[in-house]
């Protein structure tokens, strides 16, 4: 079976439109299967789960406002994160720098270490506010 973003629009664009399906639950349970199936992909092809995430929307959007259901699309949204790499050349040496977006999904997203650790504080702060030893 393909994993292509585009074969898997395809299928959803026509379970949403087929008469007498199941419409677009049907068409929404394919997205989330896309979904997962591109991210566990090697990579995590972004870009792909990003034309799959537009098109659902624009699918969503499409519908009658009263069957719509955008608030499961926009928090799968990425934010789009504009990084610098060095760039080396043929022999090795440094290029210079090259700037390109990149993707940031919420559901991959981690909390940071220090953030732990300034909870750990704030509770060791209660505490002794409290008067616990």
């Amino acid at each position: 079976r393909t994993k292509h973003v585009k074969v898997w629009v395809s299928f959803a664009s026509f379970e949403a439109s087929a008469p007498g399906g199941g419409g677009m639950e049907d068409a929404r349970s394919i997205f989330r299967k896309a979904y997962d199936a591109l991210k566990e992909e090697e990579g995590g092809m972004k870009d792909e789960r990003v034309l799959l995430l537009e098109a659902w929307r624009d699918l969503e959007k499409s519908q009658p406002r009263d069957k719509q259901e955008l608030g499961e699309v926009t928090k799968m949204m990425p934010r789009k994160l504009k990084k610098r790499r060095m760039v080396m050349g043929d022999d090795g040496e440094e290029q210079g720098w090259e700037e390109y977006y990149d993707y940031s999904f919420p559901d991959e997203e981690k909390a940071p270490v220090n953030l732990k650790i300034l909870e750990m504080a704030h509770m060791w702060k209660k505490r002794k506010a409290e008067g616990d030893p």
